[in-house]
């Protein structure tokens, strides 16, 4: 393993002018994800609960039901920016799993349904990508109402080529988040904002109230797309200047 991270850094020193796609700026080690937080926002964090309002009265009680609902809904909205979702283009391993439980449940977009650790921390979640993508995006669902002494409390994103080469981009603390929250890399590479990768990894280190055992609802890795925007006028104009060829009017009263 050494070896390979001696070679890697050679290579980099040897051809300097080569775009770096794995390289990682930590802009903080530690980000504390609350949603009711009145301190100054942090740019990378969105919490989509505050974003967007569901149809419900607000004193309306908090229960199972309302927060599995929000999930579906809140979870619609993030898939209405124009991105690429990459998460089922990715091969998920989970460290361990609880029967019935598996890695699957967290990426299926069914709120009742999760992944369940059945081991001793910290708890890893690989993710693996069969060539390097840029993400956006990474999508992550929390809720203390539901999941309790089984929610994550503290984690860690790492990125990179492989298992080997992959780099600490941040640690998270999840003190109050009921909800889905979006994780943006805004500075990680100043002149794109992406995270340009082929490994994933998250890693739990502990549960809210000493938990053992971790559950994920929800998980999702958004890229950028490289399709261009096109409205129903662009697409009827062009559909009309395919045919502005005046060989096309000679024969149009052919049949």
């Amino acid at each position: 393993m050494s070896t390979d991270k001696e070679l890697f850094r050679r290579l980099q020193s040897i051809l300097p002018k080569w775009d770096k796609p794995y390289e990682l700026v930590p802009i903080s080690q530690h980000v504390v994800l609350d949603a009711d937080a009145d301190d100054e926002i942090d740019e990378n964090i969105q919490y989509v609960s505050n974003l967007y309002n569901p149809d419900e009265e607000e004193d309306q009680e908090e229960s199972l039901e309302t927060y599995l609902k929000r999930y579906t809904k809140e979870l619609e909205f993030i898939e209405e920016q124009s991105l690429v979702n990459l998460t089922k283009l990715a091969f998920w391993k989970a460290s361990s799993f609880k029967v019935g439980n598996p890695i699957e449940n967290a990426i299926d977009d069914d709120p009742t349904t999760f992944w369940q650790s059945d081991g001793l921390q910290p708890h890893r979640i690989d993710v693996n990508f069969s060539k390097r993508v840029d993400i956006v995006q990474l999508a992550m669902y929390f809720c203390l109402v539901t999941d309790e002494s089984y929610t994550p409390e503290l984690f860690k994103v790492y990125a990179g080529f492989s298992p080997s080469d992959a780099s600490l981009y941040r640690t998270f603390e999840v003190k109050n988040v009921n909800g889905w929250v979006v994780i943006t890399f805004t500075g990680n590479r100043p002149q794109d904002d992406l995270l340009r990768c082929r490994f994933i990894q998250i890693q739990i280190l502990s549960n809210h109230e000493n938990g053992k055992d971790s559950h994920l609802r929800g998980i999702k890795i958004f890229g950028k797309s490289t399709a261009p925007p096109q409205n129903s006028s662009d697409q009827s104009n062009l559909a009309l200047n395919n045919f502005q060829n005046p060989s096309h009017f000679t024969y149009q009263g052919l049949r």
